[in-house]
């Protein structure tokens, strides 16, 4: 099938990266042919800009990134944004209050930095993401009160993340944002992601065909979790990851027979791409 695709979307945590957050000696390998075959690569994570810089050396053979969850597109090799798309402050406001009446710690994440209350970074067990502390010391800067900075700093957040204690508070601010204008997405733990409506990975993706001259059928989405579920319906091919969730493994069109810690990713360019 070598030939039919031009472009392979890859999701980062549980799809590209292993469970220790690092991409493997096969997947860089198979990513480089890709690119060496002509066709292009690119991360479609909801990871900010600023926190793809410690796997910045990782990602080398990846030209492209969509971040944020289809917030921002980035040529990573030119050092240039193809589409910036900010949440408007009265919903990023109105999301930051809902989840904080629930209880939720709040990261705000703009195209080029990452705010969070820094002591925060010690409750990341709490969350069930205890793997992301060392990221979140890392690039994150003070942030004392969310609704401050974003009153002090409007529409330039093009993501917030919500990370609930309990599945129960997180299903609260998904009701009270009913109707909000932003678009609200589920992902690890409890967390609840929140980005400008119509703002998804798959509508950041269709920025960046459209850059360059290809079109969805021309994608192969590779994802695992529940914010992918938009980018496999509307790519060309939806590839679910061996571990990925039941509502992405029944978006998908096809499954892996790898998971991310055994080269799901390279399994994928290998059939598809090669």
């Amino acid at each position: 099938m070598a030939g039919t695709y031009r472009l392979i979307a890859l999701d980062m945590d549980g799809t590209l990266l292993t469970t220790d957050k690092r991409v493997s000696s096969a997947t860089s390998a198979a990513l480089r042919r890709l690119t060496d075959s002509g066709a292009c690569a690119t991360i479609a994570t909801g990871r900010a800009y600023r926190e793809l810089e410690p796997l910045r050396h990782d990602l080398a053979p990846v030209r492209y990134a969509v971040c944020a969850n289809g917030a921002v597109v980035m040529d990573l090799w030119e050092h240039r944004s193809v589409s910036v798309t900010t949440i408007p402050n009265h919903g990023a406001i109105q999301a930051v209050r809902a989840g904080l009446a629930n209880g939720c710690l709040v990261n705000v994440l703009t195209q080029t930095g990452a705010y969070l209350n820094l002591a925060d970074v010690e409750r990341a067990d709490e969350l069930g993401l205890g793997q992301y502390k060392g990221l979140w010391a890392q690039v994150n800067e003070q942030m004392d009160d969310p609704v401050e900075f974003l009153q002090a700093h409007p529409n330039k957040a093009v993501k917030i993340n919500l990370y609930h204690f309990t599945q129960e508070a997180r299903e609260r601010t998904r009701a009270q944002l009913a109707g909000a204008d932003v678009q609200v997405a589920f992902a690890e733990g409890a967390s609840v992601e929140i980005t400008a409506p119509g703002v998804r990975k798959d509508s950041g993706i269709a920025h960046l065909c459209d850059e360059l001259g290809i079109t969805m059928s021309q994608v192969v989405a590779v994802g695992d979790g529940d914010n992918d579920l938009d980018m496999l319906r509307s790519a060309g091919l939806g590839v679910a990851m061996a571990n990925a969730t039941p509502q992405a493994l029944a978006a998908a069109d096809v499954c892996t027979t790898a998971d991310c810690d055994h080269d799901g990713v390279a399994e994928t360019i290998e059939r598809y791409f090669l």
